[in-house]
């Protein structure tokens, strides 16, 4: 922001030394000595500022050296009154000191040094042209001064907003991403359980399997709950980790790969699950006598195929809610931006194929985060990003400039009836300014901006139809000045070459008029020098809001660069901080149960011959599945009489989709009602039905059973629940509202993650 200003300040100072030098050229020897050397005087110094401005540093120094030369200029104004240094060209270096003082002086010192200067200049010009002349001539200062004041500090203000709402962006983006992380990692562990809890829980639960593969079995299963999940940016080679894939006792199976595959860690977990549910599948359910596993790849990607010589089977007739398929298959390469397809068909084997494309995958990616930050941002989001809202800086220099020159045009319009008109023409183009201020935070219109600029320029350009040439030489050629707070708006909010475009026709069409008629001064050189400060009173305007929109928009597209990269690295960060916790959660709340009957099964503590252990893994399994169709929602204590109520003979039922899990509190209130009445039911069957921006549980117990229908109504008293009962069976229904469902969507996990996470923590 600072290098803007500085810049803006070298355009300034820039101008005044084209026009203090054409004084120098024109004169042709005339200038008194005094006048003279400090014409020289101010050209230098603008010089050196223009320098120091655009290539070093602005500071103290140039502020007082400014304010001396200003003072000094009024003091030899006011001894020797030299008729070739018009108001305009007197106003430069005392707007010089002001900007100087207000933008890069002491604060404290700022207005008082201001007041000085411009009380100098008035002071100077009070014996010739009386009070009211003197301060009109000094009024392009003062509204400098008032633009400096505000616009300084208003940027400074602007730019602390903006940086907080980009906090606030980070902060949403890392909020975001931890959610994402919670669903990925839930989904994970539900992998986890499927795929290797379970599968070991069935083989320690079934005659017939040999003791070392049990234990195996087991053994994979703990190392799998207990391996951190992968960390996003790194590199794994998915050929080295198919070489640790077998068939777990099953037919014999050939892996072929093709050399070294490096994907991202995340991406070879996706793949190396998928390929051993697809094994894992053939062994149980194809009868295949011979797996085939083949990898073909690069850095850029690969295609896993697993095929078996299987039974086969009609894909077309794999139940939605089928985990093995839809979830550990399709829905793990799904993640990482990969796809899974599955040919199958009755007695021709199976043919399970896993792809992925890093070009794809980085294109999802891309993709989804176009809406938090685009690659290459337009000028005006730059601006935004850097500043917050446009219209309080545009506010701040354009509303001076048209109260000052508002005033003037009405004192011309008394003085000279016959320009009326430009009166109407000023409060027109005010009006139409403050409109396109009010506009700017939303954008401009190309069309709009062309006709605005056209009416300005011709409205400058043909008010030298009322206006005597000579008028340039004084605040009567107000209306060429009149035209620069709309230009300094288009120039900052549109793209700059239609500014300057306007602004180049504006000085041609005006230095056409002023050609056409004779010299109003001694010489055409003479008539320059007078016009050119007239002249580039809209240049000023326009040469600041580049300098100062350029450089904000700069600023604004490195802001938006950085500020992406720490979104995707706390989007990082916090994704692993997320799905470590949710891992570390849901581990800790089976350890006492599941995972330690894992250990001790696979090291040796338990016979997996024993009657007791495969009645002890069968309750388990049953457990591990009411999990999977339940995720998080169940807690410990509900798992408990779930297991009480199977040992004493209670056939449990659970029909429900994972990605729609009811509310867990609506859950336990439900089976711990229904199952804490006893004895346990003979049957009991759990049901979700997801419905638009709702679910419908039910849950039936068989037989009926007025005292279990009791406990129901009771602990669901404060819901709209049906409670039936009858001789044959207690069946319950209840409508949950979107907004009381965990995770309604496809999900998988409440939108809370935290508190289905710690639900299944605490039980």
């Amino acid at each position: 922001m600072w290098s803007g200003l500085q810049r803006a300040m070298a355009a300034v100072t820039a101008l005044f030394a084209v026009s203090w030098s054409m004084l120098l050229v024109s004169s042709g020897g005339r200038l008194a000595p005094a006048v003279l050397a400090t014409a020289v005087v101010v050209t230098a110094l603008a010089a050196v500022l223009t320098v120091r401005g655009a290539l070093v540093r602005l500071g103290y120094g140039d502020v007082w050296a400014s304010v001396g030369v200003s003072l000094v200029t009024e003091a030899v104004f006011a001894v020797e009154r030299p008729s070739l240094i018009v108001v305009g060209l007197r106003c430069e270096p005392t707007a010089v000191a002001v900007l100087l003082a207000i933008g890069f002086g002491p604060r404290r010192l700022a207005w008082p040094v201001s007041s000085a200067v411009i009380g100098a200049q008035i002071a100077a010009s009070l014996p010739t042209d009386g009070p009211a002349a003197a301060v009109q001539g000094a009024w392009p200062v003062l509204a400098a001064a008032v633009a400096a004041a505000v616009l300084g500090p208003l940027l400074r203000t602007a730019g602390a907003r903006a940086d907080a709402a980009q906090e606030q962006t980070l902060t949403a983006g890392a909020t975001a991403a931890r959610a994402k992380a919670r669903r990925e990692a839930h989904h994970r562990f539900q992998d986890l359980l499927h795929d290797e809890v379970s599968s070991a829980l069935r083989a320690v639960s079934m005659p017939g399997i040999a003791t070392t593969q049990v234990r195996q079995a087991c053994h994979s299963a703990v190392d799998a709950l207990l391996r951190a999940p992968a960390a996003p940016g790194q590199d794994a080679d998915l050929a080295a980790l198919l070489a640790t894939l077998t068939a777990g006792g099953g037919p014999p199976l050939s892996v072929e790969v093709s050399g070294a595959v490096p994907v991202p860690a995340e991406v070879a977990e996706a793949a190396l699950g998928a390929a051993a549910e697809a094994v894992r599948n053939a062994v149980r359910h194809a009868e295949a006598q011979a797996l085939k596993v083949r990898l073909r790849g690069d850095e850029h990607g690969f295609v896993l195929s697993v095929a078996d010589d299987g039974v086969g089977f009609s894909p077309a007739g794999v139940h939605v809610s089928s985990m093995g398929l839809r979830r550990s298959v399709l829905r793990r390469m799904a993640a990482v931006a990969g796809t899974a397809e599955v040919h199958s068909s009755p007695g021709d084997g199976t043919t399970v194929r896993l792809v992925w494309q890093r070009a794809r995958a980085r294109a999802v990616r891309t993709g989804e985060g176009r809406g938090a930050v685009a690659e290459t941002p337009d000028r005006m989001s730059s601006i935004r990003t850097a500043v917050g809202d446009i219209r309080r800086p545009l506010a701040a220099v354009c509303v001076p400039y048209l109260l000052a020159t508002g005033a003037v045009a009405a004192i011309h319009t008394v003085r000279t009836p016959r320009v009326s008109w430009l009166m109407v023409w000023y409060l027109l183009l005010a009006a139409v300014t403050v409109a396109l201020l009010l506009r700017a935070q939303k954008g401009i219109g190309g069309r709009a901006a062309a006709a605005v600029s056209a009416f300005a320029v011709g409205g400058a350009v043909g008010s030298f139809l009322v206006i005597p040439t000579s008028g340039i030489a004084d605040d009567t050629s107000w209306p060429i000045g009149a035209v620069t707070p709309l230009l300094t708006v288009l120039v900052i909010v549109r793209p700059p070459w239609e500014a300057v475009l306007a602004l180049v026709l504006e000085q041609a069409g005006v230095v056409l008029v002023l050609l056409a008629g004779p010299p109003f001064a001694d010489s055409w050189g003479e008539s320059a020098a007078k016009a050119v400060p007239a002249l580039f009173a809209p240049a000023l305007g326009v040469g600041m809001g580049l300098a100062i929109g350029q450089t904000v928009a700069r600023l604004g597209a490195a802001v938006m660069r950085a500020n992406a990269g720490r979104a995707a690295s706390a989007a990082v960060e916090s994704a692993r901080q997320a799905r470590e916790a949710v891992h570390r959660r849901r581990l800790a709340d089976l350890d006492e149960e599941i995972l330690s009957f894992l250990r001790r099964t696979a090291s040796g503590d338990l016979s997996p011959q024993a009657s007791q252990t495969r009645v002890r893994a069968r309750m388990l399994d049953l457990a591990v599945r009411d999990e999977l169709h339940l995720p998080g929602a169940l807690g410990r204590s509900t798992r408990e009489l779930l297991g009480a109520a199977r040992a004493e003979g209670c056939v449990v039922t659970i029909q429900s989709d994972a990605d729609h899990p009811p509310p867990p509190d609506l859950l336990r209130r439900l089976l711990t009602s229904a199952l804490g009445t006893k004895p346990a039911p003979e049957e009991l069957v759990l049901s979700v039905e997801p419905r638009p921006g709702a679910l419908s549980v039910g849950l039936v117990t068989l037989p009926g059973d007025p005292e279990r229908a009791a406990a129901l109504r009771k602990a669901l008293a404060e819901t709209s629940a049906v409670v039936e009962d009858g001789r044959e069976s207690t069946w319950v229904e209840v409508s949950t509202h979107a907004g009381g469902v965990a995770a309604p969507s496809s999900t998988g996990v409440p939108i809370d993650g935290d508190s289905a996470v710690g639900a299944a923590a605490t039980g």
